[in-house]
């Protein structure tokens, strides 16, 4: 059965639910008190009879003697448990008295006090009937006080006597429900929850895993989607994994097969350098040289950055003098730069120490001077400089070119900004960049400690 009908019936059921159990606890009830009554000794009377019988006694003790008439009463007053039993002379003797009878006024009565009990309201706890018997001895009213929960039908005083049976059967039967509805949606709750957990992917999970389906209602069909779903993740995951594997044998080759034709046109451009040329010529053999350049940059750039996505670039950490090592770079930078009119300004004073790898780091400088010497040669400026960020030693490296967003025909696919990412981020450094038309500032830092 599907969970809509589930649902459905337990809408109907809990509709029903107050007219059929109170009807079918009310019929169980009857059968069970029933079975008792049956199964009792105990006598059951009614106010009409507890009535008629003592005034029966009237006539049958008339004329006795007091010892008599005391046993007869005696013997009357067992028959109904919890009763009590007076009786009071017509001088204001009292003759007997049976049961508990704390209200009563002390000492003999006279007329007036007979008449007054005798006129008193009757209470809920106790039914009063009293009788007037004339014995050869003495002569009064004998008042009987029976407690109103003994009185009534087998059926009255047994439905009075054991009525929280019908409120334990009326209420097991609402909280069987209740726990019955709160175990239907308990059980979907669950399944949501293992689904969703299952949703959920760890670090070292890159596909969910598949469910296993028990019932085959809606969460079911949900459940077998889940797995068709997993199941395609794995084939395109699969599937990535070959194409990337095709695409780094890909890359090696063509990184291989490209290194060789370039050297030779490198080699033929710089032999024809050598010779005298026209103008125009020799501006054509500089362009060639530096397309050449710019390409075996971006061969080593995509070599690197497939390594280096893999994790196979080793890395060999150590404390390193960030100043001394951005010196150096800027070294073999600064004829360069000096040759196409750059003003270089530089400011790096004292030592600061990272934990790095130092062939990462000039790597990292390489690709950011080559970045500036190739797209920021409108502004011909480059500034060096140590400063602080967020409360920690950076190095910061400006320029006034026309900014990254700028078009460019020296502007290659952004695998070397790339590299520098990574190699930042697997060396717990981080940079921020600022910007603009009027030119770029990078700062870069180390990260929290807290990080890492």
């Amino acid at each position: 059965m599907n969970l809509s009908k589930k649902y459905v019936l337990i809408i109907v059921f809990s509709i029903l639910l107050f007219p059929i159990s109170y009807l079918g606890v009310n019929f169980i009830y009857y059968i069970v008190l029933s079975q008792i009554g049956n199964l009792s000794s105990e006598d059951f009377y009614t106010k009409e009879e507890v009535e008629k019988r003592w005034e029966g006694l009237s006539e049958s003790q008339s004329g006795k003697s007091d010892e008599a008439i005391l046993s007869r009463l005696q013997t009357e007053v067992n028959q109904y448990p919890g009763s009590r039993v007076l009786w009071v002379s017509d001088d204001g003797e009292r003759l007997l008295v049976v049961g508990d009878w704390n209200d009563l006024e002390g000492g003999d009565w006279d007329a007036s006090q007979t008449v007054r009990f005798m006129d008193r309201q009757q209470n809920d706890a106790y039914f009063t009937t009293n009788t007037y018997i004339d014995g050869s001895n003495h002569s009064g009213y004998v008042f009987l006080e029976v407690p109103s929960s003994s009185l009534g039908t087998s059926w009255e005083v047994l439905r009075d006597r054991y009525a929280f049976i019908w409120f334990f059967a009326l209420g097991f039967i609402w909280m069987l429900f209740i726990f019955i509805s709160w175990l239907f949606f308990k059980k979907i709750s669950n399944r949501l929850t293992n689904m969703q957990n299952s949703m959920e992917i760890s670090s070292n999970q890159m596909v969910p895993m598949k469910l296993t389906v028990h019932k085959e209602d809606e969460i079911g069909q949900l459940e077998h989607s889940f797995n068709d779903m997993v199941e395609k993740l794995n084939e395109s995951r699969q599937k990535e994994k070959d194409e990337e594997a095709i695409r780094k044998q890909l890359v090696s080759s063509l990184s291989h097969d490209l290194r060789t034709p370039l050297s030779i046109i490198n080699g033929h451009a710089h032999k024809m350098s050598q010779i005298e040329l026209s103008d125009e010529v020799r501006d054509s053999v500089t362009v060639i040289q530096d397309k050449v350049a710019f390409l075996a940059e971006l061969i080593d750039n995509l070599s690197s950055f497939t390594v280096l996505r893999e994790g196979k670039l080793p890395m060999h950490p150590q404390m390193v003098d960030i100043v001394q090592a951005t010196k150096s770079s800027l070294i073999a930078y600064y004829p360069i730069l000096e040759e196409k009119g750059f003003d270089i300004d530089i400011d790096l004073q004292g030592s600061i120490q990272w934990y790095i790898d130092e062939t990462w780091f000039r790597r990292i400088l390489d690709n950011l001077f080559q970045n500036v010497k190739r797209h920021a040669g409108e502004g011909k400026y480059l500034a060096v400089s140590t400063t602080e960020m967020h409360g920690r030693e950076a190095l910061r490296i400006e320029d006034r070119g026309p900014g990254m967003r700028a078009v460019s025909d020296q502007k290659g696919t952004g695998i070397g900004l790339s590299i520098v990412e990574m190699m930042l981020d697997q060396m717990n450094l981080e940079k921020t960049v600022y910007d603009g038309a009027s030119g770029t500032t990078i700062l870069i830092y180390p990260k929290p400690q807290d990080l890492y």
